[in-house]
């Protein structure tokens, strides 16, 4: 069951690069957005692995830093769903979230659903839920 929004945002892939002739990709993200309603923002960077349904698993790390300086690292995976014109996608996922920052604690309890739609020019939207 879903239960409160944790984390939304918008964002862009700033990088991406070939890892192997497997079609093996990495991309790294920059977001903008809110977690519990405090700004902030967010950088991942991500392995996916092309399946052979058009489909792409993916696995990443990041972190996230709040407008007074919190931080909090991340780990997630999911799966890219393509539909019309690549990279247009839908993704979906969990993320699970470490920090120290006593404002952010709630964090480390949580486990967080995520979904997103990429649209062509490589920008887009994701939402967090916590996952109970």
């Amino acid at each position: 069951m879903l239960g409160d929004l944790i984390y939304e945002a918008a964002g862009k892939v700033v990088g991406m690069r070939v890892l192997d002739d497997n079609g093996t990709m990495e991309i790294t993200l920059d977001e903008q957005g809110k977690v519990f309603g405090i700004e902030c923002s967010l950088t991942l960077t991500a392995a996916g692995k092309l399946r052979p349904n058009g489909m792409q698993y993916s696995e990443g790390r990041g972190f996230l830093i709040t407008k007074d300086g919190d931080l909090a690292t991340l780990i997630m995976s999911g799966i890219s769903i393509p539909k019309g014109r690549p990279p247009s996608s839908s993704v979906r996922g969990a993320t699970i979230f470490n920090t120290q920052s006593p404002k952010l604690a709630r964090l480390n309890s949580v486990v967080c659903v995520y979904e997103g739609e990429v649209n062509e020019d490589n920008s887009y939207t994701i939402k967090d839920w916590e996952w109970k």
